[in-house]
């Protein structure tokens, strides 16, 4: 079975339900089989799994404004999801919403447990963290949010407590 109906099936079983490690690595790869014994992870991953999507609009990095964004690395069944959400950010005039880009892929844990991140498997995006900060509600726009739930995306800022993250933007729930 092509990935890309796993990740249609993913989508579907993860609505409304809590996904498990097991669902993300039989859907996105099985991440565990790159680390390596160091902790590192296998520069093999990158090249199989990820992959740069161009975007249309240019986002300013959260940590060096001055630098812009073009393209991000996320997971290569992803890249055209983060496409078209991002096209239709632009379309509907809400790039200027989108004020800093804080990362997708990155391997490493989740801030709040010894699990790994979801930005790990590249299915996870974090804008506007400056004014979107962890366990806050943030302020991000509601059209903004709207677009990506449009697209199965889950928000963080529906989380509650310390976990609630109104910057983070994720292709999967309850894990």
């Amino acid at each position: 079975m092509r990935l890309g109906r796993r990740l249609h099936r993913f989508a579907e079983r993860a609505a409304g339900r809590h996904a498990s490690s097991f669902l993300l690595s039989t859907t996105f790869g099985n991440i565990y089989d790159y680390i390596g014994q160091d902790a590192s992870m296998n520069p093999d991953w990158l090249a199989e799994i990820m992959t740069l999507q161009a975007l249309p609009f240019e986002i300013p990095l959260a940590w060096d404004p001055a630098k812009k964004v073009s393209r991000i690395q996320c997971h290569r069944e992803l890249g055209k999801t983060f496409a078209k959400v991002f096209s239709e950010l632009q379309g509907e005039n809400l790039a200027s919403k989108v004020r800093t880009y804080g990362g997708c892929y990155s391997f490493r844990s989740k801030r709040t447990s010894a699990k790994l991140s979801t930005h790990s498997w590249g299915i996870a995006i974090d804008l506007n963290p400056d004014s979107n900060t962890q366990g806050t509600t943030g302020d991000m726009d509601e059209n903004v949010i709207a677009i990506f739930r449009g697209h199965r995306f889950k928000w963080g800022g529906d989380w509650t407590g310390r976990s609630r993250d109104p910057m983070h933007f994720q292709f999967c729930t309850g894990y």
